[in-house]
């Protein structure tokens, strides 16, 4: 029973990742038959992000309540099926729309997958089981554009969703061969109010933080998604059973910190590959490939070490294995701020290698310290929320880039504006060191009082 849960775990997470890395390679040739703009291709491709965010802790919630298997097998046979109907897209329009059901499909994926994980693996081998799901999906975004470009180039970006779908399909077939199921809450009643503010605060701050560097708006809708944020809190300390139980946050630094050390390790890392992109092809003059190659490096070093690294945090206390991380981390983004024009490849592919290396040390033993502060019976809407740090802090980190470029005016990327630039990313790789020192202070903060392992 447990390879099923792992197989399918692993096979659903290495999917999700390598649909939503390889799509980036699709939209080119979605833009060109639907004659769409780049706006709205960035809606195909943020959709996904903003289905799984909204969709997050109140499935992971539900899925406490009504059976984990559950959920996560629904969720699993809706995904594969709109992955096929997302190959059927007739307009942009139309796919924006199957890939926000996508996200939101996934989401009830996210928390109950890994939730069965650690409820059916020993203790012991916890690190072990989170560092072998993490490496599928590092495989997953590595896979992506290389193996999604080729379908796309040879056979028609159609058919990346259709054999997306399939091989989405077969990780049912291990899930079907399991008969037990897991609940958190169960026969607990569902918190309508406090679902509803968070569906509302979650779409107001991501699509704020994208837009308020380019009109007003945004900073208003910050605004209003940070107000739906404290309305929320006061709703769920007021109710009997609250969808998110905030007492978890109270007298227990490990998860507190922990969820707080994965939202800042996110926000400072996740652009890093977007502006190692830029970097590469438009000062470097490399090649879509070429460059697609040096940025392979980080996620085969990242795939590579993290069921090592997971391993190690059975063995070790795991936030000090993950503040390790972070501190790599923190090295290799003020050494990136010092690159110009002259830099070498080698220097480039050891910097990212080294980030590969922070990454894996970080994610799976953070995971581990998540999962090992609380009790079983929260680890569905636990997982949910470590789901939502990673997507709040994705967006975050997209934000910061939008709002240092647009500040320092860079307008080409053909070459014209290199060394606007080149500052920009300087300011940006900085800020994100910034982020990384917070990161460490609070990955510590976790230690002082020892961890919690249940």
């Amino acid at each position: 029973m447990q390879s099923y849960i792992l197989y399918s775990v692993m096979i659903t997470s290495f999917v999700g990742a390598f649909v939503g890395s390889g799509i980036n390679v699709a939209l080119p040739a979605i833009g060109q038959e639907f004659g769409a703009g780049a706006g709205d291709l960035s809606r195909v491709s943020s959709a996904f992000l903003f289905g799984s965010a909204i969709f997050a802790l109140p499935f992971g919630k539900v899925a406490d309540i009504l059976g984990r298997k559950k959920i996560y097998r629904l969720g699993a046979v809706f995904f594969s099926i709109t992955l096929i109907i997302g190959g059927f897209s007739q307009s942009v329009e139309f796919l924006s729309g199957v890939r926000f059901l996508q996200g939101a499909l996934m989401a009830m994926v996210f928390g109950p997958g890994t939730a069965m994980l650690v409820s059916v693996y020993d203790q012991s081998m916890r690190g072990r089981i989170l560092g072998y799901s993490t490496a599928a999906v590092y495989v997953g975004l590595t896979c992506g554009p290389v193996i999604g470009g080729l379908i796309c180039y040879y056979i028609g970006w159609r058919w990346f969703f259709y054999l997306a779908g399939g091989l989405a399909s077969i990780g049912l077939i291990f899930l079907y061969q399991v008969k037990e199921e897991w609940y958190g809450d169960r026969g607990a009643s569902f918190d309508y109010k406090g679902s509803l503010l968070y569906m509302a605060m979650v779409p107001l701050i991501l699509y704020g933080l994208s837009e308020m560097s380019k009109q007003a708006i945004g900073v208003y809708l910050l605004i209003a998604g940070i107000i739906c944020m404290i309305i929320f809190v006061v709703q769920e300390r007021r109710t009997a059973q609250p969808m998110l139980d905030v007492g978890l946050f109270v007298g227990n630094r490990a998860f507190s910190f922990s969820n707080l050390a994965a939202l800042m390790h996110y926000a400072a890392t996740f652009a890093v590959t977007f502006l190692m992109s830029l970097y590469l092809q438009v000062v470097c003059g490399l090649t879509a490939p070429e460059a697609g190659g040096v940025l392979l490096l980080q996620f085969i070093v990242m795939a590579m070490l993290s069921p090592k690294a997971g391993i190690l945090s059975d063995r070790i206390a795991p936030g000090k294995v993950a503040s390790v991380g972070m501190a790599i981390n923190c090295i290799c983004l003020f050494v990136l701020s010092t690159l110009n024009e002259d830099s070498s490849l080698f220097l480039v592919g050891g910097i990212l290698m080294a980030v590969g290396v922070g990454y894996a040390l970080f994610t799976s033993p953070n995971n581990n310290a998540i999962m090992g502060a609380i009790d079983n019976r929260f680890y569905g809407i636990a997982s949910s929320l470590l789901a939502t740090m990673r997507l709040i802090g994705q967006a975050v980190s997209m934000a910061i880039v939008t709002i240092v470029i647009d500040v320092n005016e860079v307008k080409s990327l053909s070459g014209a504006d290199n060394d606007g630039l080149l500052v920009a990313m300087a300011i940006i790789y900085r800020i994100f060191a910034g982020i990384c020192l917070l990161g460490i202070w609070a990955s510590l903060a976790r230690n002082r009082d020892g961890e919690k392992q249940i």
